[in-house]
C-alpha cells in the first residue's frame, strides 16, 4: 500500500489561492513530485483501484471515493500496531472515532481551490476527517486554530508550524506519516454544480414546505411569502409569489442588498442585478429558466460602473464566446476565448475538462504582449498540469512551457532557452520548418497542442512509472549550442523581465471574493499581501491577469464572477448544489424529506 515518501514541506499560503498560473492542478502548484494526485497526497488513488481494478474518473461519486479511501486507510491503520506500547489504548480510542467519522459519511467541501487539496474545516463548519479525529481526543478548540492558519494545508506542514499538532501526533500513537495517509483532498469546485428543482418532475404538494426554501405552494407554484433562512434568525431572500411568478431580493448574510430580479415559472427569469456591500451595481444580465444566459457586464465596486468583465453565457450557462476584460480605469487588459488544439485528446468536459482555454493580455508599458493557453490534453492524463504560456514584442518570442511537472523556455526558432544567474543559454531542439512557422506566428494553442504532444510521449516512455499514471517529463533532448548576440540578449531581457510586471492591480473586492472573505461567513484568512508571502503567489494574487489565468484551466471559474453568481444561487428558493454523485437525482424534488 505505502510508497517512500521524501517529505518536503509545502507552504499552500491562502495568497495562493489565486496562484494557479498556469491551470488546474491534481496537486497544489509547487508540491513536491514525490506527492501523488487523487484522494490522498501519500496512496493516491490506491484505494479505488483496488475496490474497482481501474483509476476513478469525473463520473465516480466523490463520496464514494472519500469513503473508499478513508476505509482502505483505516483497515491497513488496524493492522500496524501503535508507536508505544503505552499507546495502543489511545491508538484503538482513535481508531474507534475514525469508525464513527467514516459512518457519519459527511466530508468537507472544496469551494475555492482549482485544485483537489486538503480543507481541514469548511464553510459551513463541516471538519475533516483528521480534524475529526484531533477534535474526538482533545475538543474543537485545537480544529478551529488549525483551520483558521492552515484550511488548504497537508498535516506535515501543519505539524511543522503548530507544536501542538505535533505534540498531538506524537501522544496518539500514530506516526506523522499515518496521519497524513488519513488525509482526503477533496475534489475542485464544479463551475455547474448548481441546479433548479424541477417541478415539471417533481410536482410539490400544496401547502408549506422548508426544502430548497421556506414558503408554500398552490397548484404546484410558489405562492405568498418565501423567504431563504440564513445563519440564526437572518434572512438571505425574500419574495413575494403568486402562481411562481413575482419578485425577490437577496441579501449578503451581514444585511446588504445583494441582487434583485424577478422569478417566473417558479425560477429566476429575466433582467437581474447584483450588488456590491457598498451599494455599487456589480453585474446585471438576463436568467431564463433559471439559468444565467446572454450578455452580462461586470463592475468594479464604484459609482461610475466601470466594467471589470463583459461577456456571454451559453443556454447551459457556460462561459461562451469571447469575453473582455478591463482595468480600474476602464482600458481593455485581456480577452479569452476557448481553443483546443487538434492534438488533444477530447475537448469534453464530461471526460476530463479538457477544453484549452486562452488569455490573451494586452501589452502593458513595456510594449510586452503576454498570451496563456492552458487545459489538460487528454482523457488518460492525472496531472492537469499543462499550458504554454507566450511573452512577445516585436519578432522576439519567448515561450514557457509547463507540462507534468516540468518547465521548458523555447524561442521561435525552436532553441531551448536557459536563463542562470544572468546569463542566457541556447540549444537547438530541431525543430521542424512548420513548427517555427506556428512560434513565429504567435499560434499559442497549436503550439501548444505540438509540443503538449512531445511532452506525453516523453513521459510515456519513461520506465519504472505507475501503470496508472502517465509519469513524469523529462524534458526535451536539445543539443547544438546556439549563439545569442547582444540585441537578442536585450530583447529577452525585456520579456523576461515583463513575467515580473503587474500589468493591473487586483481589486480589493476580488481579492475577497478569492479568499472567502466577501461573505464574512468564516474568520478572515492571512492577508494576501503578508510580508512573508511567497513572491511567486503574491505576485499572481497582486495582479489581475495572473488571477484571471489561474482560474480558467480545467474550466474558467473567475472569482468576481462565479463565486459571485454562487453567493446569489444560495439566496435563491429552488437551488442547490450538486456534486458529481454525492447526490441522488431526486435532488430536486421538494417534498424528500431533509437528509445530512
Amino acid at each position: 500500500m505505502r510508497r517512500p515518501l521524501t517529505l518536503v514541506s509545502i507552504t499552500l499560503s491562502v495568497s495562493l489561492l489565486a496562484a494557479a498560473t498556469t491551470t488546474a492542478f491534481a496537486l497544489p502548484p509547487g508540491a513536491d513530485p514525490a506527492l501523488r494526485s487523487g484522494a490522498n497526497h501519500h496512496v493516491g488513488d490506491e484505494s479505488f483501484i483496488d475496490a474497482f481494478g481501474r483509476a476513478p474518473t469525473p463520473h465516480d461519486s466523490e463520496r464514494v471515493r472519500m469513503t473508499t479511501h478513508l476505509q482502505h486507510v483505516r483497515d491497513w491503520l488496524a493492522s500496524r500496531p501503535a508507536t508505544r506500547p503505552e499507546l495502543a489504548a489511545k491508538r484503538a480510542a482513535i481508531l474507534a472515532a475514525f469508525d464513527a467519522y467514516i459512518a457519519k459519511g459527511t466530508t468537507p467541501k472544496n469551494s475555492n481551490l482549482p485544485w483537489r487539496t486538503p480543507v481541514f474545516i469548511d464553510e459551513e463548519g463541516t471538519i475533516c476527517a483528521v480534524g475529526y479525529l484531533i477534535e474526538s481526543s482533545v475538543g474543537r478548540a485545537l480544529p478551529e486554530k488549525i483551520a483558521l492558519a492552515h484550511r488548504y494545508d497537508f498535516i506535515e506542514t501543519i505539524a511543522a508550524d503548530m507544536p501542538e499538532v505535533a505534540a498531538w501526533v506524537r501522544d496518539s500513537g500514530f506516526t506523522l506519516e499515518e496521519i497524513g495517509s488519513i488525509q482526503p483532498a477533496y475534489s475542485e469546485p464544479e463551475v455547474d454544480g448548481w441546479r433548479g428543482w424541477d417541478l415539471a418532475k417533481f410536482p410539490p404538494k400544496d401547502g408549506p414546505t422548508t426544502r430548497y426554501g421556506t414558503g408554500s405552494f398552490k397548484r404546484g407554484s410558489m405562492d405568498g411569502a418565501w423567504t431563504m433562512p440564513g445563519s440564526g434568525e437572518r434572512v438571505i431572500g425574500r419574495g413575494e409569489m403568486k402562481r411562481g411568478r413575482g419578485a425577490w431580493t437577496s441579501f449578503y448574510p451581514t444585511g446588504e442588498k445583494l441582487a434583485e430580479g424577478r422569478y417566473a415559472r417558479n425560477q429566476p427569469e429575466g433582467r437581474w442585478k447584483m450588488f456590491h456591500k457598498s451599494g455599487n451595481l456589480a453585474a446585471e444580465g438576463e436568467f431564463s429558466s433559471g439559468m444565467r444566459v446572454g450578455k452580462w457586464r461586470f463592475y468594479y465596486d464604484s459609482p461610475k460602473r466601470m466594467p471589470i468583465a463583459l461577456g456571454s453565457f451559453a443556454s447551459d450557462g457556460s462561459v461562451a464566446g469571447r469575453w473582455e476584460h478591463f482595468d480600474a480605469e476602464g482600458k481593455l487588459l485581456a480577452r479569452s476565448w476557448t481553443e483546443t488544439p487538434s492534438q488533444w485528446q477530447d475537448d469534453s468536459y464530461g471526460i476530463n475538462g479538457g477544453e484549452g482555454s486562452v488569455l490573451a493580455i494586452v501589452p502593458g508599458a513595456d510594449g510586452v504582449a503576454h498570451t496563456v493557453h492552458q487545459g489538460t490534453p487528454g482523457k488518460d492524463v492525472s496531472a492537469n498540469d499543462f499550458s504554454l504560456e507566450l511573452y512577445a514584442k516585436g519578432k522576439e518570442r519567448l515561450y514557457i512551457q509547463h507540462a507534468l511537472g516540468h518547465e521548458t523556455w523555447f524561442g521561435a526558432d525552436g532553441a531551448k532557452l536557459e536563463h542562470v544567474d544572468g546569463t542566457w543559454r541556447a540549444t537547438s531542439c530541431h525543430w521542424s520548418e512548420t513548427r517555427k512557422e506556428i512560434a513565429r506566428a504567435g499560434d499559442v494553442a497549436r503550439l501548444d497542442g505540438v509540443l503538449s504532444a512531445d511532452a506525453l510521449r516523453r513521459a510515456r516512455s519513461t520506465k519504472d512509472r505507475d501503470e496508472w499514471e502517465t509519469g513524469e517529463d523529462p524534458g526535451p533532448v536539445c543539443s547544438g549550442e546556439i549563439e545569442l548576440g547582444a540585441v537578442r540578449v536585450r530583447k529577452l531581457d525585456v520579456l523576461l523581465a515583463s513575467r515580473e510586471q503587474v500589468r493591473s492591480a487586483t481589486p480589493e473586492f476580488v481579492r475577497k471574493l478569492v479568499l472567502n472573505q466577501e461573505d464574512d461567513a468564516m474568520p478572515s484568512e492571512p492577508a494576501a499581501d503578508d510580508a512573508d508571502a511567497d513572491p511567486a503567489a503574491k505576485l499572481a494574487t497582486d495582479d489581475l491577469a495572473r488571477v484571471l489565468s489561474g482560474h480558467m484551466a480545467m474550466y474558467i471559474e473567475w472569482p468576481h464572477i462565479d463565486r459571485r453568481f454562487r453567493q446569489v444561487y444560495a439566496t435563491m428558493p429552488g437551488r442547490y448544489m450538486k456534486e458529481w454523485a454525492s447526490r441522488s437525482e431526486d435532488d430536486g424534488d421538494v417534498n424528500l424529506r431533509e437528509t445530512n
